[in-house]
């Protein structure tokens, strides 16, 4: 079941509930409507409407439009406000209620949301589509003594929370959580597209995917290239855009064919600048050609492939004596081989170093690869005091 809450609005509750009994409909539609509950004084209009009058309709309207007028004669306000809530309870195609079923999660829906009694409402079902789904209008004001408006402050959660507590009651499937769209919301042609298809839209997939991935990435305290590694686990690859200078600018995201950039995703978490800046994803410009190499994989078989060399920056002192190295590596374990670097620097040299941690240093380092000897360039053997057999 998806709930799902339309924009509330001012003035008459003409247009909604007109809607609702399908005034707008043919005839043969109109057959396919049933009224699952209201409070009102006014009888139902659904039997008046099928033989072809809107009178009792017309009345109810006036009736939940009188409660407006009564509290401004009663209240000096001068304070707008919205009055006219509008929601839709929708089952998957394949799922049913009955009446009484749908009367029960009705109001059980109503009380999640704070309206009471006190409060005029009206709930209609619609049969004439593959998904049955019932619409429920409501004055968010209360027929009292203090006319008070019902709170929507946390309305769409407590939405989400009924909802999924009458999944719950009634055995239906589960809607998608806002964790599995990473807070994408989903319109409303959405909703109803996942209604028709039974799964969520391409857009929403292709988020839960890059999701997932990203929070893998972050968990192994990882880099781009593992980034790009996880989304194509999940079928998904990326394209990068190129500035003037030639590092990457923006990015898209292609899965099932489609490509969609991370502006149009969530442009709050899924540019390539917020990648970095805000997800942790780390970068190395200097790494760009063979990310780009990674990038154009497309074999799911990681074990075929020959692995990357990573680049990571050490800085090593001794008193002012700073002295940076940069470690090529594929598979690299920074608590052994930063050992083994400072403990050959310390023989090499013949000083105590401390190790002052990882972070790029200027373009004087020294290159390393674990397996291969530490080599250090010739015009920068005085600057360091090298001595290849210390005393």
């Amino acid at each position: 079941m998806i709930g799902k809450i339309f924009p509330k609005s001012s003035g008459s509750f003409k247009k909604r509930i007109r809607y609702i009994f399908g005034c707008t409909k043919h005839d043969h539609q109109i057959n396919q409507i049933l009224t699952i509950d209201y409070n009102c004084i006014s009888s139902d209009p659904l039997p008046a409407l099928l033989a072809g009058s809107e009178d009792a309709i017309l009345e109810m309207v006036r009736e939940f439009d009188q409660v407006e007028i009564l509290r401004r004669m009663s209240i000096d306000s001068d304070r707008p406000i919205k009055p006219v809530f509008h929601a839709m309870m929708s089952l998957r195609p394949g799922e049913s209620l009955t009446p009484a079923q749908w009367l029960t999660a009705v109001r059980k829906y109503m009380a999640d949301l704070g309206f009471t009694e006190t409060c005029k409402y009206v709930a209609v079902m619609h049969r004439d589509k593959d998904h049955e789904h019932v619409h429920i209008v409501a004055n968010r004001i209360a027929l009292d003594e203090d006319f008070r408006m019902v709170k929507d402050s946390d309305e769409r959660a407590a939405s989400m929370e009924s909802v999924s507590e009458i999944e719950d009651m009634f055995g239906l499937k589960k809607a998608p959580r806002p964790s599995a769209t990473w807070g994408i919301a989903l319109t409303h042609a959405e909703v109803k597209a996942s209604n028709r298809d039974g799964e969520l839209p391409h857009k929403h997939r292709l988020i839960a995917k890059i999701a997932g991935a990203i929070e893998h990435t972050k968990a192994i305290h990882g880099d781009m290239f593992d980034l790009v590694v996880a989304l194509r686990k999940q079928r998904v690859y990326i394209h990068l855009t190129l500035s003037e200078q030639g590092q990457p600018k923006g990015i898209s995201y292609e899965y099932d064919g489609k490509h969609i950039s991370g502006r149009q995703l969530k442009r709050s978490r899924l540019t390539w600048q917020k990648l970095i800046t805000q997800e942790g994803i780390s970068y190395d410009s200097e790494t760009l050609s063979e990310l780009q190499v990674e990038i154009a994989q497309r074999d799911q078989d990681e074990h075929q492939r020959s692995e990357r060399l990573r680049y990571f920056y050490l800085r090593f002192q001794a008193g002012a004596r700073r002295i940076p190295i940069k470690v090529k590596s594929a598979n690299w374990r920074l608590d052994r081989d930063t050992r083994l670097i400072l403990e050959a620097l310390e023989a090499l040299l013949g000083i105590d170093l401390t190790f002052k941690g990882i972070g790029k240093p200027s373009k004087y380092y020294i290159e390393f690869t674990p397996g291969q000897p530490l080599v250090l360039p010739a015009r920068k053997q005085q600057e360091y005091e090298f001595d290849p057999q210390p005393a």
